[in-house]
């Protein structure tokens, strides 16, 4: 895949993380990777030229979003936030590949406990759950 093409501005795509073609549209989902605010995810539409023209963007309820993917009647994003441990869907328009909303539902295996300890040492992030 090469970039060819953003139309108009492509703000705030901080730390691309990973993309999702969409099976049956013409839509490419993209999340943003971050450890202290939530990752963004944004739905862009390929152009037959191959730009690629942002139609969306949410909230991905967590950090350090890593990993998208669609539901098998392709109504919700799959999302997988990383550092929060937690798994939320997101709905989308089954005729344009858009969002329809925020995080519909979510799924912590923490009980909704927070992070207590994280530190950086030698580029890694260490941390600890509250149990």
């Amino acid at each position: 895949m090469t970039l060819l093409n953003i139309v108009g501005d492509a703000k705030n795509v901080v730390n691309p993380a990973f993309s999702r073609f969409h099976p049956r549209l013409n839509v490419m989902y993209t999340c943003t990777e971050d450890i202290e605010e939530n990752g963004k995810i944004i739905a862009y539409e390929i152009g037959s030229e191959g730009s690629m023209i942002e139609i969306g963007r949410v909230d991905a309820g967590g950090t350090s979003t890593c990993y998208l993917t669609l539901d098998r009647d392709e109504k919700n994003l799959l999302v997988v936030n990383y550092w929060d441990s937690t798994i939320v869907t997101i709905p989308l328009c089954t005729e344009t590949g858009n969002f329809t909303g925020g995080v519909l539902s979510k799924y912590d295996p923490k009980g909704g406990k927070a992070l207590i300890a994280a530190a950086k040492k030698n580029g890694m992030y260490w941390y600890l759950y509250c149990i």
